[in-house]
């Protein structure tokens, strides 16, 4: 399978699939410190369970990008 062949059937996968895909071509790319993806894997989850959990004052998009 050649390089037209994979991008072609990679566009026919779902958004989500795409996504795992791009994620992963992009890392591929990147030479990532294990220590810090470590590192920023426990903060995420730090806020997630912040955010399940209530503790976590969210705002809109509208306020995010301050439209009126």
């Amino acid at each position: 399978m050649g390089v037209n062949e994979i991008i072609e059937s990679s566009l026919e996968l779902p958004i989500e699939q795409r996504v795992v895909l791009a994620d992963l071509l992009t890392q591929s790319l990147n030479n990532i410190d294990s220590e810090i993806e470590k590192n920023w894997f426990i903060e995420v989850k730090r806020r997630l369970d912040l955010f399940d959990a209530g503790l976590v004052e969210t705002i809109t998009e509208e306020q995010f990008f301050n439209v009126n």
